[in-house]
């Protein structure tokens, strides 16, 4: 196969890939942006909540410990419920992280139908289901996402020549192998 057709073959695979991606996660970006933007509308409203209600804090019932005190506190009250926000603001961060990170791990183990590696396989060359074979281990289960997301890869980062190569190295040792063990039997007498 001459090299622009190569080319031509691989972003078609890539295409099929790419285009199966999107139908099949399509659903888990949606269901995630919804839950990312409702956490961070709910984090607005307790943070500018917690700013109101500070405010309104006073600190003149700690007069028994002095005015310097008191005014001291009322002095640096608006930074104390910026640090409480800030805080919140992190553990939020953290949480929606952990979240996300979560919830791309388990959509990449989500398995893709029968039916859908059957489509697929067939608008692909055999170059690109060479790929996907390579980068699927069918002893642990059957093709996932992940395992879509990894072919893509491998063809954009240019796994059908390496599998060409290693085929051809492979042919030249047996050929060497076959070749050594015929000249090393005796000749029949």
């Amino acid at each position: 196969m001459r090299t622009d057709e190569s080319t031509s073959t691989i972003k078609t695979d890539i295409g099929q890939l790419s285009s199966l991606l999107r139908r099949l996660c399509l659903p888990r970006w949606i269901w995630r942006s919804a839950v990312l933007v409702l956490a961070a509308l709910a984090w607005l409203w307790v943070s500018k909540q917690i700013l109101i209600a500070g405010a309104l804090v006073s600190y003149e019932g700690l007069q028994s410990l002095g005015t310097q005190v008191v005014t001291f506190l009322t002095r640096i009250n608006p930074y104390l419920w910026w640090a409480v926000t800030i805080i919140l603001t992190l553990i939020v961060l953290s949480l929606a992280r952990n979240w996300l990170k979560s919830s791309v791990k388990h959509g990449r183990q989500a398995s893709v139908s029968v039916s859908d590696v059957q489509k697929l396989a067939q608008g692909m060359s055999s170059e690109g289901v060479d790929v996907l074979l390579w980068v699927w281990d069918k002893d642990a289960g059957p093709v996932t996402i992940g395992d879509l997301i990894a072919a893509r890869e491998q063809l954009r980062n240019g796994r059908v020549r390496k599998l060409a190569t290693a085929r051809a190295q492979h042919q030249a040792l047996l050929m060497a192998r076959d070749g050594q063990t015929q000249t090393s039997v005796p000749p029949d007498q």
